[in-house]
């Protein structure tokens, strides 16, 4: 069976949902042109402005969560911990004596006295 342009293009206009390219050999691809994620409800452009997601990335986008990495990976896939990236915590001496707490109340006031206007 021969493909010319105009079957191409008959089937195209038949399915809108899938065109079919011809490529390398009377081999063939299905292109899907359907836009997924919220396409019911949002125009092209309006889904162009939401924030970039892992659900509508491609499958190398890895956002994260924020976290920083304490070390680097080796040639050899083993993780090593940099001590100037960790994280260290500053506890007072004597905690029995220190006066702050780690909670505030809910009746302390957000302004110091002196900055109130």
């Amino acid at each position: 069976m021969t493909f010319t342009t105009s079957n191409i293009m008959s089937k195209f206009l038949t399915n809108m949902h899938s065109t079919t390219l011809p490529f390398l050999n009377n081999n063939f691809y299905v292109l899907s042109t359907q836009r997924r994620f919220m396409s019911k409800f949002l125009s092209k452009s309006a889904t162009k402005r939401l924030p970039l997601t892992s659900k509508r990335a491609r499958k190398g986008y890895y956002k994260g969560t924020g976290a920083r990495k304490e070390g680097k990976i080796t040639s050899l896939g083993r993780f090593i911990v940099d001590p100037t990236k960790r994280m260290n915590l500053i506890v007072p001496e004597n905690l029995e004596t220190f006066k702050l707490k780690p909670y505030i109340a809910r009746t302390v006031p957000k302004w110091a006295p002196e900055d109130r206007r």
